[in-house]
């Protein structure tokens, strides 16, 4: 069971991991764009790109061209959706590289005019949102 929120950010979510992902049970984080704190000062060899496709945005964290990181985000009326951050390569994303990504997806959120951006996330990505400016909307169900 979701919680309740003003947006039904569900089908985005389902968008954004191709249709064959449940929301993970977890905590629903939100938060107004504007107000998801900055990304940590990243070292000269990487860049961050963003590719606006067709039915959401994508934002890649880069290392010497290699893609390291990469997160999507999709558009409602009003509000915007974050898939997970994932490891382009490996299995985790550095949490300073993950900050980063988030920001940039926020920046384009707050660009398209989202008053509030959704995430769902497992629980033990909650406290790193929170401490990047999000609140937790409530738990997530399998």
């Amino acid at each position: 069971m979701a919680p309740e929120t003003a947006h039904d950010w569900q089908p985005l979510w389902l968008l954004l991991n191709d249709g064959d992902a449940a929301p993970p049970a977890g905590v629903l984080m939100t938060a107004p764009p504007g107000e998801v704190n900055g990304a940590p000062p990243l070292e000269s060899e990487f860049g961050v790109f963003e590719a606006p496709l067709d039915e959401y945005d994508v934002v890649e964290l880069v290392r010497f061209d290699r893609p390291v990181a990469r997160g999507r985000v999709a558009f409602g009326e009003g509000f915007a959706v974050f898939g997970p951050v994932r490891a382009v390569e490996g299995d985790e994303v550095a949490a300073d590289h993950e900050a980063v990504v988030l920001a940039r997806l926020a920046e384009e959120a707050f660009v398209e005019g989202a008053a509030v951006v959704y995430a769902p996330v497992d629980a033990a990505a909650a406290a790193r949102y929170e401490a990047l400016g999000w609140t937790r909307a409530g738990e997530l169900a399998p």
